[in-house]
Protein backbone atom coordinates (compact mmCIF):
# COMPACT_ATOMS: atom_id res chain seq x y z
CA UNK A 1 0.00 0.00 0.00
CA UNK A 2 1.78 3.38 -1.29
CA UNK A 3 1.40 6.25 1.43
CA UNK A 4 -1.78 7.74 -0.45
CA UNK A 5 -3.59 5.43 -0.15
CA UNK A 6 -2.36 5.10 3.99
CA UNK A 7 -3.84 8.46 4.33
CA UNK A 8 -6.86 7.77 2.69
CA UNK A 9 -7.39 4.85 4.96
CA UNK A 10 -6.45 6.78 7.89
CA UNK A 11 -9.44 9.15 6.90
CA UNK A 12 -11.79 6.83 6.37
CA UNK A 13 -10.67 5.14 9.68
CA UNK A 14 -11.90 8.45 11.49
CA UNK A 15 -15.28 8.30 10.18
CA UNK A 16 -15.89 4.95 12.57
CA UNK A 17 -13.94 6.47 15.37
CA UNK A 18 -15.66 5.64 18.78
CA UNK A 19 -13.13 5.79 21.49
CA UNK A 20 -15.05 7.59 24.17
CA UNK A 21 -12.49 10.78 23.47
CA UNK A 22 -13.10 13.47 26.13
CA UNK A 23 -13.89 16.50 24.03
CA UNK A 24 -11.47 19.29 23.41
CA UNK A 25 -9.03 17.36 25.40
CA UNK A 26 -6.61 18.24 22.49
CA UNK A 27 -6.66 21.89 22.73
CA UNK A 28 -3.41 22.33 24.56
CA UNK A 29 -1.99 20.61 21.29
CA UNK A 30 -3.55 23.20 18.63
CA UNK A 31 -2.74 26.45 19.43
CA UNK A 32 0.04 26.66 17.34
CA UNK A 33 3.66 27.09 16.70
CA UNK A 34 5.39 30.00 15.67
CA UNK A 35 4.55 33.96 14.91
CA UNK A 36 4.79 33.62 11.68
CA UNK A 37 2.02 30.52 11.02
CA UNK A 38 -0.11 32.57 13.60
CA UNK A 39 -0.71 35.70 11.15
CA UNK A 40 -1.07 33.57 8.06
CA UNK A 41 -4.61 32.00 9.68
CA UNK A 42 -2.58 29.59 11.82
CA UNK A 43 -1.62 27.75 8.50
CA UNK A 44 2.00 25.51 8.51
CA UNK A 45 1.50 21.98 7.86
CA UNK A 46 2.84 22.93 4.19
CA UNK A 47 4.75 26.10 5.61
CA UNK A 48 8.73 25.78 4.57
CA UNK A 49 9.59 29.00 5.95
CA UNK A 50 7.92 27.81 9.40
CA UNK A 51 10.62 27.13 12.21
CA UNK A 52 8.13 24.29 14.29
CA UNK A 53 8.31 21.72 12.22
CA UNK A 54 8.01 19.61 14.69
CA UNK A 55 4.30 21.17 15.74
CA UNK A 56 3.34 21.32 11.48
CA UNK A 57 5.07 18.73 9.77
CA UNK A 58 8.36 17.58 10.78
CA UNK A 59 8.25 15.39 6.84
CA UNK A 60 9.09 19.32 5.78
CA UNK A 61 12.82 18.92 7.18
CA UNK A 62 13.87 17.40 4.46
CA UNK A 63 13.30 20.38 2.50
CA UNK A 64 15.17 22.75 5.29
CA UNK A 65 18.93 23.13 4.83
CA UNK A 66 19.87 25.81 7.70
CA UNK A 67 19.46 25.76 11.32
CA UNK A 68 16.66 27.74 12.59
CA UNK A 69 15.93 29.15 15.87
CA UNK A 70 12.90 30.87 17.69
CA UNK A 71 11.56 32.85 20.80
CA UNK A 72 7.66 33.84 20.98
CA UNK A 73 5.79 35.41 23.58
CA UNK A 74 2.13 36.15 23.49
CA UNK A 75 -0.45 37.32 25.71
CA UNK A 76 -3.88 37.28 24.64
CA UNK A 77 -7.29 37.85 25.69
CA UNK A 78 -6.03 41.46 27.68
CA UNK A 79 -3.09 39.14 28.92
CA UNK A 80 -5.15 36.81 30.63
CA UNK A 81 -3.35 33.90 29.08
CA UNK A 82 0.05 33.67 28.31
CA UNK A 83 1.85 31.28 25.85
CA UNK A 84 5.15 31.13 25.26
CA UNK A 85 7.43 28.78 22.33
CA UNK A 86 10.74 28.25 22.05
CA UNK A 87 11.21 26.45 18.73
CA UNK A 88 14.57 25.33 16.76
CA UNK A 89 15.62 23.12 14.15
CA UNK A 90 19.32 21.81 14.11
CA UNK A 91 21.26 19.26 12.48
CA UNK A 92 23.57 18.69 9.54
CA UNK A 93 22.55 15.81 7.53
CA UNK A 94 19.32 14.33 9.28
CA UNK A 95 17.31 17.68 11.11
CA UNK A 96 15.98 17.52 14.07
CA UNK A 97 13.19 20.12 15.54
CA UNK A 98 12.01 20.63 18.88
CA UNK A 99 9.18 22.89 19.85
CA UNK A 100 8.40 23.19 23.58
CA UNK A 101 5.53 24.89 24.61
CA UNK A 102 3.66 26.71 27.77
CA UNK A 103 0.62 28.10 28.05
CA UNK A 104 -0.34 29.82 31.58
CA UNK A 105 -3.19 31.78 33.67
CA UNK A 106 -1.76 32.93 36.12
CA UNK A 107 -2.69 34.43 39.64
CA UNK A 108 -6.34 32.46 39.88
CA UNK A 109 -8.42 33.25 42.68
CA UNK A 110 -10.39 30.54 44.77
CA UNK A 111 -13.29 31.76 46.71
CA UNK A 112 -15.41 30.85 49.91
CA UNK A 113 -18.19 31.86 51.86
CA UNK A 114 -17.94 32.90 55.42
CA UNK A 115 -20.80 30.66 56.10
CA UNK A 116 -21.33 27.95 53.63
CA UNK A 117 -24.03 26.83 55.12
CA UNK A 118 -25.45 29.56 53.85
CA UNK A 119 -26.64 31.50 50.77
CA UNK A 120 -24.57 34.45 48.84
CA UNK A 121 -25.55 37.89 50.73
CA UNK A 122 -24.87 41.22 51.90
CA UNK A 123 -23.61 39.45 55.00
CA UNK A 124 -22.35 36.26 53.60
CA UNK A 125 -19.85 37.12 50.83
CA UNK A 126 -17.40 34.92 49.20
CA UNK A 127 -13.83 35.66 49.87
CA UNK A 128 -10.59 34.87 48.25
CA UNK A 129 -8.37 32.49 49.93
CA UNK A 130 -6.11 31.78 47.82
CA UNK A 131 -4.30 31.72 44.45
CA UNK A 132 -3.34 29.21 42.24
CA UNK A 133 -1.81 29.14 38.60
CA UNK A 134 -2.63 26.95 35.81
CA UNK A 135 0.17 25.76 33.25
CA UNK A 136 0.16 23.54 30.10
CA UNK A 137 3.56 22.60 28.67
CA UNK A 138 4.57 20.57 25.77
CA UNK A 139 7.53 19.19 24.20
CA UNK A 140 7.28 18.43 20.48
CA UNK A 141 10.57 16.58 19.21
CA UNK A 142 10.21 15.86 15.02
CA UNK A 143 11.96 13.80 12.49
CA UNK A 144 12.12 13.32 8.98
CA UNK A 145 12.79 9.62 7.23
CA UNK A 146 12.31 7.71 3.48
CA UNK A 147 9.63 5.60 3.56
CA UNK A 148 10.28 3.77 -0.41
CA UNK A 149 9.38 7.01 -2.57
CA UNK A 150 7.86 9.20 0.41
CA UNK A 151 9.35 10.96 3.13
CA UNK A 152 7.61 10.72 6.47
CA UNK A 153 7.98 13.24 9.63
CA UNK A 154 7.55 11.61 13.13
CA UNK A 155 6.71 13.56 15.71
CA UNK A 156 6.48 11.88 19.75
CA UNK A 157 5.01 14.65 22.15
CA UNK A 158 4.81 14.66 25.73
CA UNK A 159 2.83 17.26 27.90
CA UNK A 160 2.83 18.13 31.57
CA UNK A 161 -0.22 19.26 33.04
CA UNK A 162 -0.91 21.51 36.21
CA UNK A 163 -4.36 22.80 36.53
CA UNK A 164 -5.04 24.69 39.85
CA UNK A 165 -4.70 21.84 42.35
CA UNK A 166 -4.35 18.70 40.09
CA UNK A 167 -1.48 17.20 37.95
CA UNK A 168 -1.66 15.07 34.58
CA UNK A 169 0.72 13.82 32.41
CA UNK A 170 0.30 13.52 28.52
CA UNK A 171 2.04 11.34 25.39
CA UNK A 172 1.09 11.21 21.73
CA UNK A 173 2.77 11.28 18.68
CA UNK A 174 1.93 12.74 15.12
CA UNK A 175 2.65 11.26 11.64
CA UNK A 176 3.63 14.17 8.54
CA UNK A 177 4.04 13.87 4.94
CA UNK A 178 3.93 15.94 1.63
CA UNK A 179 4.13 15.84 -1.92
CA UNK A 180 5.48 18.42 -4.66
CA UNK A 181 4.06 19.94 -7.49
CA UNK A 182 4.48 22.57 -10.22
CA UNK A 183 4.88 26.13 -8.03
CA UNK A 184 3.93 24.49 -4.91
CA UNK A 185 3.53 21.61 -1.95
CA UNK A 186 0.63 19.34 -0.27
CA UNK A 187 1.18 18.98 3.48
CA UNK A 188 -0.47 16.20 5.87
CA UNK A 189 -0.42 15.58 9.29
CA UNK A 190 -2.49 12.84 11.27
CA UNK A 191 -2.38 13.81 14.93
CA UNK A 192 -2.51 12.08 17.64
CA UNK A 193 -2.52 8.87 15.39
CA UNK A 194 -2.62 6.25 17.91
CA UNK A 195 -4.81 8.54 20.27
CA UNK A 196 -2.80 10.69 22.74
CA UNK A 197 -3.16 9.69 26.77
CA UNK A 198 -3.65 12.32 29.24
CA UNK A 199 -3.38 10.81 32.61
CA UNK A 200 -4.43 12.75 35.70
CA UNK A 201 -3.36 12.11 39.62
CA UNK A 202 -6.85 11.57 40.56
CA UNK A 203 -7.30 8.93 38.16
CA UNK A 204 -9.24 10.46 35.24
CA UNK A 205 -8.47 9.88 32.06
CA UNK A 206 -8.73 11.53 29.07
CA UNK A 207 -8.35 10.57 25.25
CA UNK A 208 -7.27 12.65 22.26
CA UNK A 209 -8.85 10.99 19.16
CA UNK A 210 -6.81 10.77 15.77
CA UNK A 211 -7.94 13.73 13.30
CA UNK A 212 -6.27 15.20 9.88
CA UNK A 213 -4.98 18.26 9.11
CA UNK A 214 -4.41 19.09 5.58
CA UNK A 215 -2.85 22.15 3.54
CA UNK A 216 -1.46 23.40 0.03
CA UNK A 217 0.05 26.66 -0.98
CA UNK A 218 0.28 27.68 -4.12
CA UNK A 219 3.48 30.41 -5.29
CA UNK A 220 3.18 33.15 -7.94
CA UNK A 221 4.42 36.71 -9.32
CA UNK A 222 1.98 39.25 -8.17
CA UNK A 223 0.65 41.42 -11.29
CA UNK A 224 1.67 44.88 -10.80
CA UNK A 225 3.91 45.38 -8.18
CA UNK A 226 5.89 41.79 -9.49
CA UNK A 227 6.12 40.65 -6.37
CA UNK A 228 6.36 37.14 -5.10
CA UNK A 229 3.38 35.83 -3.57
CA UNK A 230 2.06 32.43 -1.78
CA UNK A 231 -1.49 31.34 -1.10
CA UNK A 232 -2.47 28.84 1.65
CA UNK A 233 -5.53 26.69 1.82
CA UNK A 234 -5.86 24.21 4.96
CA UNK A 235 -8.49 22.40 6.92
CA UNK A 236 -8.30 20.38 10.21
CA UNK A 237 -10.55 17.40 10.68
CA UNK A 238 -11.76 15.84 14.05
CA UNK A 239 -13.04 12.82 15.18
CA UNK A 240 -15.24 13.75 18.13
CA UNK A 241 -18.55 15.14 17.06
CA UNK A 242 -18.08 18.69 18.08
CA UNK A 243 -20.80 19.84 16.08
CA UNK A 244 -21.77 23.60 15.85
CA UNK A 245 -18.71 24.71 17.71
CA UNK A 246 -16.81 23.57 14.32
CA UNK A 247 -17.52 25.33 10.71
CA UNK A 248 -18.39 22.60 8.92
CA UNK A 249 -19.85 19.08 10.85
CA UNK A 250 -20.94 15.73 9.28
CA UNK A 251 -22.18 13.23 11.76
CA UNK A 252 -18.81 12.05 13.78
CA UNK A 253 -16.53 14.48 11.72
CA UNK A 254 -16.29 18.16 11.73
CA UNK A 255 -13.74 20.99 9.86
CA UNK A 256 -12.56 24.01 10.75
CA UNK A 257 -10.26 26.52 7.62
CA UNK A 258 -7.72 28.46 7.15
CA UNK A 259 -6.46 30.45 4.66
CA UNK A 260 -3.33 32.61 4.20
CA UNK A 261 -1.16 34.64 1.65
CA UNK A 262 2.56 35.61 2.41
CA UNK A 263 3.66 38.66 0.29
CA UNK A 264 7.53 39.18 0.17
CA UNK A 265 7.31 43.11 -0.26
CA UNK A 266 11.25 43.47 -0.30
CA UNK A 267 14.09 40.83 0.31
CA UNK A 268 13.78 41.61 3.87
CA UNK A 269 10.26 42.45 4.45
CA UNK A 270 7.25 39.56 4.47
CA UNK A 271 3.35 40.94 4.77
CA UNK A 272 0.85 38.03 5.99
CA UNK A 273 -2.23 38.39 5.92
CA UNK A 274 -4.78 35.11 7.07
CA UNK A 275 -8.42 34.04 7.84
CA UNK A 276 -8.33 31.23 11.05
CA UNK A 277 -11.67 29.78 11.39
CA UNK A 278 -13.47 32.75 12.43
CA UNK A 279 -10.63 35.44 13.00
CA UNK A 280 -8.84 37.68 10.76
CA UNK A 281 -4.79 37.32 10.93
CA UNK A 282 -2.13 39.90 9.84
CA UNK A 283 1.38 40.26 10.46
CA UNK A 284 5.02 40.89 8.72
CA UNK A 285 8.30 39.17 9.21
CA UNK A 286 11.50 41.59 9.16
CA UNK A 287 14.93 40.32 8.64
CA UNK A 288 17.87 41.92 9.33
CA UNK A 289 21.02 39.93 8.51
CA UNK A 290 20.35 36.66 10.36
CA UNK A 291 17.92 37.70 12.59
CA UNK A 292 13.95 37.67 12.01
CA UNK A 293 11.41 39.77 13.92
CA UNK A 294 8.17 38.62 13.56
CA UNK A 295 4.76 40.10 14.49
CA UNK A 296 0.93 38.79 14.39
CA UNK A 297 -2.34 40.13 15.02
CA UNK A 298 -5.69 38.11 15.42
CA UNK A 299 -9.12 40.07 15.37
CA UNK A 300 -11.38 38.44 17.66
CA UNK A 301 -14.64 39.71 17.75
CA UNK A 302 -15.90 37.31 20.62
CA UNK A 303 -12.94 37.46 22.68
CA UNK A 304 -9.90 40.10 23.24
CA UNK A 305 -8.09 40.68 20.28
CA UNK A 306 -4.46 38.62 20.27
CA UNK A 307 -0.89 40.10 19.78
CA UNK A 308 2.14 37.88 19.29
CA UNK A 309 5.98 38.24 18.66
CA UNK A 310 8.92 36.39 18.60
CA UNK A 311 12.74 36.69 17.63
CA UNK A 312 14.56 34.39 15.06
CA UNK A 313 18.15 33.22 13.70
CA UNK A 314 18.85 31.43 10.70
CA UNK A 315 22.64 29.81 10.26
Amino acid sequence: MNLRKCFVAALILLLGVNLFATKYAGEIFRMGAGVRNFALGNIGVSDLNTTGAAYWNAALLNEISENRFELMHAEEYSGLLKYDTAAAIFGKENKISLVFTRIGIDDIPLTKLADPNSVVSNTNRPYKYKSVNNSDFVLYAGIARNLGNYIIGITPKIAYRHLAEEDGFGFGADLSTYFKYRNGLLGLKLHDFFTTQILWGNGTHEIVNPGLDAEANYQLIVPVIDRQGTFYLGTDIYSESRETASTLALGPLSMDFHTGFALAVHPAVDLLLGYDVNNFTTGFTLRLKSWQINYAFENDTELENSHRISLGYSL
